[in-house]
């Protein structure tokens, strides 16, 4: 998802809506809280897995939006 797809998801939304982060796995699901948002430049990849890797560097590639969480 981009920025600009985020932010005209939310711009539907109520200014008071809250807004957590829903995780599921194979324990049920996980509610997180947003603690910040930041940008970072680095170079996206893939793990062996197929999982999605991120290596901040100065030089990189790609500038990501992270959004920082913690549990609800």
């Amino acid at each position: 998802m981009t920025v600009k797809e985020l932010r005209e998801k939310l711009s539907q939304l109520d200014d008071e809506t809250r807004v957590v982060v829903h995780q599921e796995d194979e324990n049920g699901g996980r509610l997180f809280e947003i603690d910040d948002v930041s940008i970072h430049t680095g170079t996206p990849s893939r793990l062996e897995d197929g999982t999605a890797a991120f290596s901040f560097r100065k030089d990189g590639t790609a500038s990501w939006l992270f959004i920082s969480v913690s549990a609800a």
